[in-house]
C-alpha cells in the first residue's frame, strides 16, 4: 500500500502543475484566453480515444504498472514541445503527442487503486487521500516557486516531478488476484448496459463545469488582481478541502446509495459555480474553493465506485478509463474550449452562470436514474411476493 499511496502523492504534483500552471505558462508565451482554451481542449481530445485504448491494452495485458512506467516515459519525452514550443500549430500538436501518454495514466492509477482495494479490504479513500494531500502541497509549493524564479522554468519542474514519479512507479505491484480475460460477451454487456450509458451523459455535464474551472479559474483570478501565489493557494484550499472528506466517503457510502450521493454533488456543483459567478474579491473566490471537498471529492470518489459496481470485473480498467474520457475528456472540451471563447467575449461570470446550469443537468439525470432503479426494484418485490403466494 505504502508504494501505490507515495506514487499518488508524486504523480498528484504533476497533475497540479498541469491544471494550475500551463494556462498561466501560455499566457507567458502570449496567448490570449481563445487560444488558451483551444490548447486546454486538444489535449483531452486525444484522451477521448487514448485513455479507452490503453485501458483494453491494460486489462488485456492485465497489468497496470508496465503500462503506466511505458506511459511516464514516453510523457516525459513528449513534454518538451509543450514547454519549448514557439508556435501555436507546433503547441497544439504538442499537447496532443503529449495527452496521449500522459491522460490514461491517472484513470489506470484510479484502477489500480479501486482493485487494491477490493482485494486488500480496505478503503478506497485510504490511498486516493495521498494524492489530494500531494496535489495540495503542490499547488502552494510550485505557486511560491515560480513566483520566486519566473514561470519560464516550469519544464524543471515538471521534469523532477515525473522523474520522481517514475522511480516510485517501478515499486508498484499489480493486483494480484487473477482476472478473466475479456470477452466479446463482457464488452457488449459493458457497452448495453443503460445504467452506465446514462451516468456517462450525467457525468459528461458535470464534468464539463469542472474542466472548466480548472482551465478559466487562474485567468480568472489572474483578471481579479491575484498573484501566483494566490492562484496556488486557491488550488491548495481545494485540494486541503478534500481530504477529510474522502476520508468519510467509505463511511458515507454504507449508509447512502451512490446515486444519491453523485446526485448531491451535482446540486453543490451548481450552488458552487453560481456563487463564483457573482464574485469580485480574490479573496473570497480563494476560500470558495473549499467547495472543492463537497463536489468533486464526493463525485469523483462515488462515481468510480460505481462504474466498478456495474461493469464486469475483466473490464475494471476499461470501464474507468472510459468514464475518464468522457468525464475528464470530452468534458474538458467542451468546457475549456466554450470557456475559453465565451470569456473572452462575455467575461468569466457568464460562463460561470452557465456552468451552474450545465451542472443541475447532470444533477437531475442521476436522480432520475436513482428514482428508476428504486421502482424497479419495488417491481421486482412485487413480482416476487406473487409469485410466492401463487
Amino acid at each position: 500500500m505504502l508504494p501505490l499511496s507515495l506514487f499518488n502523492f508524486f504523480y498528484y504534483w504533476t497533475i497540479s502543475l498541469i491544471n494550475a500552471f500551463l494556462p498561466l505558462f501560455f499566457q507567458f508565451k502570449g496567448m490570449d484566453p481563445t487560444k488558451i482554451g483551444l490548447l486546454l481542449a486538444v489535449g483531452p481530445f486525444i484522451a477521448i480515444f487514448a485513455q479507452p485504448l490503453w485501458g483494453f491494452i491494460s486489462d488485456r495485458r492485465q497489468t497496470a504498472k508496465n503500462i503506466i512506467l511505458l506511459l511516464l516515459i514516453l510523457s516525459f519525452i513528449t513534454s518538451t514541445g509543450i514547454f519549448f514550443g514557439t508556435t501555436i500549430i507546433i503547441l497544439v500538436i504538442a499537447m496532443l503527442v503529449f495527452h496521449f501518454f500522459m491522460s490514461p495514466v491517472q484513470p489506470l492509477l484510479e484502477s489500480m487503486s479501486t482493485a487494491y482495494a477490493q482485494e486488500k479490504g480496505v478503503s478506497y479513500g485510504s490511498i486516493r487521500i495521498w494524492g489530494s494531500i500531494g496535489f495540495a502541497i503542490a499547488s502552494i509549493t510550485i505557486g511560491y516557486l515560480i513566483g520566486e524564479v519566473g514561470i519560464q522554468y516550469l519544464w524543471f519542474v515538471y521534469a523532477t516531478l515525473i522523474i520522481l514519479a517514475f522511480i516510485i512507479a517501478t515499486r508498484l505491484k499489480d493486483s494480484q488476484v487473477k482476472r478473466l480475460p475479456i470477452t466479446t460477451i463482457a464488452i457488449k454487456s459493458t457497452f448495453k448496459n443503460p445504467k452506465y450509458l446514462f451516468f456517462l451523459i450525467a457525468a459528461l455535464f458535470i464534468g464539463t463545469t469542472t474542466r472548466m474551472n480548472d482551465g478559466m479559474l487562474g485567468l480568472y483570478l489572474k483578471n481579479l488582481g491575484a498573484s501566483e501565489g494566490q492562484i496556488g493557494l486557491a488550488w491548495m484550499a481545494s485540494s486541503l478541502s478534500e481530504v477529510p472528506v474522502i476520508g468519510l466517503m467509505y463511511f458515507l457510502m454504507k449508509r447512502i446509495p451512490l446515486l444519491v450521493l453523485i446526485g448531491m454533488s451535482g446540486c453543490f456543483y451548481s450552488l458552487r459555480w453560481f456563487l463564483y459567478a457573482n464574485l469580485t474579491d480574490p479573496t473570497m473566490l480563494v476560500l470558495s474553493q473549499t467547495m472543492h471537498s463537497i463536489t468533486f471529492a464526493i463525485f469523483m470518489v462515488a462515481s468510480l465506485q460505481y462504474v466498478a459496481a456495474i461493469v464486469p470485473r475483466e473490464m475494471l480498467a476499461t470501464g474507468q478509463t472510459i468514464y475518464f474520457a468522457t468525464y475528464a475528456g470530452l468534458g474538458a472540451i467542451i468546457g475549456n474550449s466554450a470557456g475559453g471563447y465565451y470569456m473572452d467575449l462575455y467575461g468569466a461570470a457568464f460562463i460561470y452562470k452557465g456552468a451552474s446550469v450545465f451542472a443541475l443537468i447532470g444533477t437531475c439525470i442521476c436522480f432520475i436514474m436513482y428514482m428508476k432503479s428504486q421502482k424497479n426494484k419495488e417491481s421486482k418485490q412485487i413480482e416476487s411476493k406473487q409469485i410466492l403466494e401463487v
